[in-house]
């Protein structure tokens, strides 16, 4: 919403008491203006509420050369006066009682338009303002010298102020031609635009008499002596020679209490001057509204005469009305918008809130209303914050001044609002008091930081994955040359042990590798139909050992629990990251509880309004510790956070539990508070043990070897050379190939070629399109693909749609030597 358009909805109104009346009287300040300064003040408030360049109200001057006079304009924030041509102007057809409305390329689809084009206007938008008749007498134009997306607001704001401008304009209209027509007629009617009038008595009326006898008497004696035309044609007459003479009881209209009360009125304040509003139903039907002003001549107790006037207010009257049901509906919309509305008093309290905040913040109108509202709905550690930017409102109100801040609850509880603030100013252009309209944007700020933090896992899992890659291809080389050493080595040879240290060293390597890819939730976990009990009981004694002997371990496992699809080596990684962190949240000791049971959460969230329904095992790892604040909580899952010393914390223990709860179709939830320790939830869904899968647990005793010709290709030199030397250990023929180039060649060049072993991901061709290009000439050759990017989705996919079979790297020679006889002796 722009600084302007609040503007517009400075003039709501409240929903109740004195607060609506507050609003309301200033909404009439600005826009309901009285006289000469009346067409000014408007324009310079619709600018300011249009955000427009240029506003003016001007009126159709017919003759030979027709042409629009404004009547007022404020241009870029001054008043400014002119006058210009009507036809071929974007006025013409407002003069036919249409609207106009251009939102870009105005002057050129005006090109006579001689406003337009002094003002560079891109986009207008103009209304009409009818006479009495119903024909158009004028009207009120915007203009902009940008292109406008919407005009309807613009449209809808100057319709709504059009019936009173008209009402002025009409009046204004009517008072030039009742002169113009004064001046050929006698000085009197000249003089006076009202009805006059003179009432004599055929006898004096005793002033001391009741005044129901003196309101009798005057009716029954008095008549017309003296008055104006004006008077004649108010009481349906042409010439006021055909009332001079006429009695009061003939002109009276008896049927109307408020005449009646106005002379009833005159009695009771002993003939002085008093003016009250009359009105009557005219011969046409129509209600009119007067404005009577009369005194009384009283010599010795005796009333001689009474003067008095008559105005019409008939078209101000219903104006008025018109105004009053307009800002009725700008109150009623500023109740039913979904945005926080407050009027704040140059002494800070709240004079005016909308409904919105307070079934927002849960707050009562009696509470608000008067209060400061920094010290009421503000944190203290933004006021100064605060003060600044309602200053620099205050001292250019023609800025847009946007901001934002904490919006305190009743309770409490805290919201992110973006404000748009504006002041208000009073007829001599102070500062009266400031609007601020605010948005919530709590759920937005929430998903900006979940959409950061998913931006940061994101990164550091593409640069898991890749270091997981190349650490992958040493693994292979250093796995597959140690598996060759051992299988050529004595067992009581002493080179036997470290060989077989130096092979475990690479498996450990191999976990470290799976650990990080499990923090990027990228690597296929090859779940298994696990037991939550099962793992707790196997790891129990060695978390007894990680803890230390001031931790008390306490195990609540319900023996009914389900089997979840889950990697037995990730969810037990799971459990020492989780009891490591309670460990260092306990310094001086305490309670560390592990425990299980099924979790069913139904449609409507039962168990907890963060998970989807479903069925599900939850084990629990509930510490007595130190517990964490709301800011540390919103921060343990992100990469590289901790809270512990410099050296003793790398922050990716809690982001791997994420990523392999996550990966497994899980969800943590943790509880905490300082002080009071903390609860770590980890929720899987509960599985058939029938229909989970399992691992191959196939051992193997003897490498199964073979005599067919095996065409190598794999970009990596030392992973290439170790699986060539794997092969031909086991007594194959191998062609070894750098790349898709050179494989091509060895494919056309050589005899018979049994299989291809080849990478997946490589410099200029993928794998698999070079196994489909070599099956073009060697059909019956069969394939097995390599790769050590299996975490990456477009890899799978690649694999999965080729429909080779594939090997994961590292490999052991072991699975290397079962893999080729197990694709070669299939037919």
């Amino acid at each position: 919403m722009s600084r302007h358009s609040h503007g517009g909805q400075k003039m709501a109104l409240a929903h109740d008491g004195a607060e609506s009346r507050g609003v309301l009287q200033i909404a009439r300040r600005v826009s309901a203006t009285i006289g000469a300064g009346f067409f000014g003040t408007m324009a310079e408030h619709l600018a300011q509420a249009l955000a427009a360049d240029c506003v003016w109200i001007g009126e159709f001057a017919r003759g030979p050369a027709e042409r629009v006079r404004t009547l007022a304009a404020c241009l870029d924030g001054l008043p400014a006066n002119f006058e210009y041509s009507l036809p071929g102007s974007a006025s013409e057809c407002v003069s036919l009682g249409k609207p106009c409305l251009c939102r870009s390329g105005a002057r050129q689809r005006f090109p006579h338009d001689e406003c337009l084009a002094r003002l560079r206007a891109e986009a207008c938008v103009a209304v009409p303002l009818g006479n009495p008749n119903g024909l158009p007498s004028g009207l009120v134009v915007a203009a902009y010298r940008q292109p406008v997306a919407s005009l309807q607001m613009p449209k809808s704001l100057l319709e709504v102020f059009a019936p009173r401008a008209a009402a002025e304009l009409n009046r204004q209209q009517e008072g030039r031609q009742l002169h113009e027509s004064e001046q050929r007629h006698r000085a009197f009617i000249a003089r006076n635009t009202d009805a006059m009038w003179r009432l004599e008595f055929e006898q004096p009326i005793p002033t001391a008499l009741p005044a129901e006898e003196q309101l009798r008497r005057i009716k029954e004696f008095g008549y017309v002596a003296e008055c104006n035309d004006a008077l004649a044609r108010l009481l349906g007459r042409e010439k006021a020679e055909q009332l001079i003479g006429c009695r009061v009881e003939e002109l009276a209209v008896k049927s109307e209490p408020s005449v009646r009360e106005a002379t009833l009125q005159a009695i009771r304040s002993g003939y002085r001057h008093t003016t009250i509003g009359t009105s009557f139903v005219d011969p046409q039907g129509q209600r009119k509204y007067m404005e009577r002003s009369q005194w009384g001549i009283v010599e010795d107790g005796m009333l001689q005469r009474i003067w008095g006037t008559t105005r019409d207010v008939t078209a101000l009257k219903r104006s008025q009305l018109a105004l009053d049901a307009s800002e009725q509906r700008m109150a009623n919309l500023l109740e039913a918008v979904h945005a926080i509305v407050v009027m704040v008093d140059l002494n800070g309290g709240i004079a005016y809130c909308n409904n919105y905040l307070l079934q927002l913040a849960g707050w009562r109108s009696a509470d608000v209303i008067g209060k400061n509202w920094l010290e009421l709905m503000i944190p203290a550690e933004e006021h100064s914050a605060m003060r600044a930017s309602l200053e620099a409102a205050r001292q250019d109100s023609h800025a847009s001044n946007q901001f934002e801040s904490t919006l305190l609850g009743a309770d409490g509880r805290r919201w992110w609002i973006a404000w748009d603030s504006t002041v208000l100013r009073d007829s001599e252009g102070k500062v009266a008091a400031t609007v601020h309209v605010g948005r919530d944007t709590t759920g937005q700020k929430t998903l900006e930081a979940q959409f950061r933090q998913a931006q940061k896992l994101e990164g550091v899992g593409r640069l898991a994955g890749g270091i997981a890659h190349d650490f992958n291809n040493l693994l292979t080389v250093i796995i597959g040359y140690c598996g060759m050493l051992i299988e050529k080595t004595n067992r009581s040879d002493r080179a036997y042990v470290s060989l077989t240290e130096m092979r475990k060293a690479a498996e450990k390597g191999a976990d470290l590798t799976r650990q990080l890819l499990a923090f990027g939730q990228r690597q296929a976990l090859m779940p298994d139909g696990l037991n939550l009990n099962t793992l707790v009981a196997d790891t129990e004694s060695m978390l007894r050992r990680l803890i230390g002997d001031d931790i008390e371990l306490v195990t609540n496992l319900d023996p009914s629990i389900g089997s979840v699809c889950a990697n037995a080596g990730h969810m037990h990684q799971v459990l020492i990251n989780l009891a490591v962190n309670a460990r260092d949240a306990m310094p001086r000791g305490g309670k560390l509880t592990i425990s299980s049971s099924n979790l069913n959460v139904d449609a409507h969230g039962a168990g907890s309004s963060q998970v989807a329904p479903g069925n599900y095992v939850q084990l629990t790892v509930t510490d007595t510790g130190t517990g964490m604040s709301a800011d540390v909580r919103i921060q343990i899952f992100e990469p590289f956070f901790t809270t512990k010393e410099s050296g003793k914390g790398t922050g990716l223990g809690l982001s791997t539990v994420l990523g392999i709860v996550q990966q497994s179709g899980g969800q943590i939830l943790v509880d905490t508070e300082p002080g009071k320790g903390s609860s770590f939830r980890i929720l899987l869904p509960r599985v058939d043990p029938e229909s989970a899968p399992r691992e191959d647990s196939t051992i193997v005793t003897t490498l199964p070897a073979g005599t067919e010709t095996i065409l190598l290709v794999e970009d990596q030199d030392d992973v290439r050379a170790c699986a060539a030397q794997i092969l031909r250990g086991l007594g194959y023929t191998v062609l070894e190939s750098d790349g898709p180039a050179q494989a091509i060649a060895l494919a056309q060049q050589s005899g018979e070629i049994h299989l291809l072993l080849t990478d997946v991901v490589m410099p200029g061709m993928s794998g698999s399109s070079l196994a489909d290009l070599i099956h073009v000439s060697r059909a019956g050759i069969k394939v097995v693909l390599m790769s050590g990017y299996r975490h990456r989705p477009e890899v799978e996919e690649q694999i999965a749609v080729s429909g080779f079979p594939s090997i994961r790297k590292p490999f052991t020679p072991q699975a290397l030597a079962m893999k080729m006889r197990e694709i070669l002796d299939t037919r």
